[in-house]
């Protein structure tokens, strides 16, 4: 996608981000204000948030939880407004507007110099000329996403392994439930192929991460139906997805597969189930 397509679906959030900018500036509190975020990489789409980062002044940090939903709602008229938990170095603010525009503001004090790690960020305006004491764009510290591995796959199969439970149970939601949780581990999976560790990263884009293999893998996944016989089908056609893939990705970073667990497994449910993985 070109970033001429980017920037035109993006023209409503970049008008949101200039009319917070100018409201913002306005703010006695706010002294710095920062976009972060897809709007300051260039990459955002018309279903993108519009990030900001503010530095205040350090007395008026002190006292933020007072004043923190009218920040918001100075912003724009809010449908919906949450302060995320987090440290206490800052604020992690979350808002969307009547116009459903999705926002999030991160506060923090202008005494605070402490590196982040943003991919991008892009300084809208300084008051006080100290923005370039404060360092955003540092390189996170390197990261192995295969230490995600071994808990993902393990997870998975203990999660295959509680189908009889559902069926004796006829617990149709339940089931249900633990079949999307499968779905999400495969994803897991398949990111962690491409290197990408969506628990880390925090990657909510996912399509664009994966090749044409793996989104043809996806199609070949049975519709899921509120039926004991949908979710059996499920489970299994899962698992014939997940596990060879996990072994060989395992091998490939010289991690020991868990052999009897799964073995015990796929044992567990031939005998309860008469199913065959």
């Amino acid at each position: 996608m070109t970033d001429a397509h980017h920037t035109r679906n993006a023209s409503r959030l970049i008008a949101f981000a200039e009319q917070a900018t100018a409201i913002l500036h306005k703010n006695e509190r706010v002294r710095i204000l920062w976009l972060t975020g897809s709007l300051a990489k260039g990459t955002a789409d018309g279903q993108s948030d519009v990030d900001l980062r503010t530095a205040v002044r350090a007395e008026d940090f002190a006292t933020i939880e007072q004043w923190w939903p009218d920040l918001l709602d100075q912003i724009a008229p809010t449908v919906w407004k949450h302060r995320w938990p987090g440290s206490t170095d800052e604020a992690i603010l979350g808002a969307i507007t009547t116009d459903y525009v999705r926002f999030d503001v991160v506060v923090q004090s202008m005494q605070d110099r402490k590196p982040r790690t943003y991919e991008a960020a892009r300084l809208l305006f300084d008051k006080d000329d100290q923005a370039k004491h404060f360092l955003l764009t540092q390189p996170p510290p390197p990261h192995d996403p295969s230490t995600r591995l071994t808990p993902l796959v393990e997870e998975f199969i203990r999660l295959v392994g509680m189908l009889p439970i559902v069926v004796e149970r006829d617990d149709v939601p339940i089931g249900m439930e633990g079949q999307l949780a499968l779905h999400s581990m495969l994803i897991s999976l398949l990111l962690l192929e491409n290197g990408i560790d969506r628990m880390s990263s925090g990657k909510r884009h996912v399509a664009a991460h994966l090749n044409d293999e793996q989104r043809a893998l996806l199609a070949q996944i049975p519709a899921l139906a509120p039926t004991i016989e949908s979710i059996t089908e499920g489970i299994r056609a899962y698992a014939r997805l997940f596990l060879p893939r996990a072994r060989r990705l395992m091998e490939s970073y010289g991690q020991p597969y868990p052999e009897a667990f799964e073995a015990a497994t796929i044992r567990h449910l031939r005998e309860t189930l008469g199913l065959n993985l």
